[in-house]
């Protein structure tokens, strides 16, 4: 006889404190179950509403359960179960159970570029900022997003559904309190990455910075930007031109802006 589905559980994950305590979290939606599924990272529960089950995506799904790996349970609950267990106005119908970090039993994402890119964000507090900075680093193909600082956990239910799933294909380290930002910056650099740091003014233009080779682009809070230690670490300041007199721009779109920057030298090199 199967178990009920551990709806208060499930529920209880939208806490922080709950995802430390115990390692797990929740991604909800079709777009971020799709691509954990087809990522093959471990899932342990997969809850779907019963007019998902029969929906056009829900069928979609069903066929990603039959190329494995499975997860660990499968249910299927009433429509109004499934409400009190998700944590979004409109729910999808579809939502799983997974560890954290993310196991991935065929590696870690990769990038397709020999030299590698990735994206720093120190700070940044917003939820919808977080996943939004995961999805535009996806997208270009950089190899790692890592979050320092007081930023908000990109492994929320929250961060995860702004990511519309593309935490499943870049790897994400969320160091947070464990490393200072400035420590991290001075270790990347002497790894021999270049860092370039986003500021309001006074940096070099983005297509003046060279991005072909390992790079690391650093992004600050979205109020304050980047404190006094983040830049004094090594590396360049860069700054978007704003002619139509903007004070600032919203970092999840500064750093969507500078990453498609490093895409078109690194397409023009490869």
């Amino acid at each position: 006889m199967s178990r009920e589905v551990p709806w208060r559980f499930i529920k209880s994950l939208a806490g922080k404190k709950e995802r430390e305590k115990t390692r797990m979290t929740v991604a909800e939606g079709p777009p971020s179950v799709t691509a954990a599924l087809e990522s093959g990272v471990q899932i342990e529960h997969l809850v779907m509403s019963q007019s998902f089950v029969r929906s056009p995506k829900g069928e979609s799904v069903t066929r990603l359960l039959e190329k494995g790996p499975a997860p660990r349970e499968v249910f299927t609950v009433p429509d109004d179960l499934f409400e009190r267990m998700s944590e979004t106005k409109t729910p999808s119908g579809v939502l799983c159970v997974l560890g954290v970090p993310f196991r991935f039993p065929r590696g870690l994402p990769g990038s397709p570029w020999k030299e590698t890119l990735q994206v720093v964000g120190v700070d940044i507090q917003d939820p919808g900022n977080v996943g939004t900075l995961v999805r535009a680093a996806s997208a270009v193909g950089a190899s790692l997003a890592v979050f320092l600082g007081a930023s908000a956990d990109p492994f929320s239910p929250k961060c995860i559904r702004s990511s519309a799933g593309t935490v499943f294909r870049v790897a994400v380290q969320c160091l947070e309190q464990d490393v200072a930002p400035s420590d991290y910056l001075s270790q990347t650099a002497s790894a021999g990455t270049a860092v370039f740091k986003a500021v309001t003014c006074g940096g070099i233009r983005p297509w003046d910075a060279d991005f072909t080779g390992p790079t690391c682009i650093v992004v600050g809070n979205e109020a304050k930007g980047l404190g006094q230690d983040v830049l004094s670490a090594p590396g360049q300041s860069i700054s978007i031109p704003m002619p139509g007199g903007t004070e600032s721009l919203n970092v999840a779109v500064a750093s969507g802006m500078v990453l498609y920057e490093a895409l078109r030298q690194r397409m023009g090199h490869s």
